[in-house]
């Protein structure tokens, strides 16, 4: 019979991601964990196979963070401003975690679609569709250009290099979507001809 777990896997898992979050992903080790514990790493490798499958959980449990901000993004008016607002304020919240999402090295998957790393992607190209009645490629488009301007941004705001206010933000956020919006509105009539 396996020993009984002294910690659940919740615990393991909750006491794991607040490492992360406090002290970035490379500060989680078996060693670590245990000693944020109190504990011997027996305990962790009784409730998971590997620290892989733990590092899994923390990923899982910033996505759910993350997704948090996304809808509260998703109710501003226009959503997806809101949404790319709320992506900057994520990472001024939460740089470690901003940072186990968004800068690690990704599977070499070779998409041309930036968000395409983002569970929260297809809600948020949904609403430049429904908002700007767009076709989805051309939405996508759009969406890629500005996901390349506001995760710039956020990178500043994760790395405390904050050189604007959020207000700025927004208005800059404006002007670049502005300018992409005309374009290729202006793409559209034309293609209609």
């Amino acid at each position: 019979m396996p020993p009984k777990a002294k910690y659940t896997k919740e615990q393991i898992v909750d006491t794991a991601f607040s490492l992360v979050r406090e002290q970035g992903k490379s500060a989680l080790s078996a060693r670590t964990l245990a000693r944020a514990l109190g504990t011997s790493s027996a305990p962790i490798f009784t409730a998971f196979p590997n620290m892989e499958a733990v590092q899994n959980e923390v990923v899982k449990s910033a996505k759910a963070l993350y997704r948090q901000y996304v809808e509260v993004g998703l109710q501003y008016d226009p959503p997806f401003k809101g949404a790319g607002l709320q992506y900057i304020q994520f990472a001024l919240d939460e740089p470690n975690l901003f940072e186990l999402l968004f800068m690690s090295e990704n599977d070499g998957i070779m998409s041309h679609f930036v968000p395409s790393n983002d569970d929260n992607a297809p809600a948020i190209l949904q609403s430049v569709q429904d908002t700007y009645a767009l076709p989805t490629e051309t939405a996508k488009r759009l969406y890629n250009h500005m996901a390349v301007y506001t995760h710039g941004m956020a990178v500043l705001f994760a790395k405390k290099r904050i050189i604007f206010t959020m207000e700025e933000v927004s208005n800059m956020m404006t002007d670049a979507f502005s300018a992409l919006i005309q374009k290729y509105m202006q793409e559209e009539q034309y293609a209609e001809h």
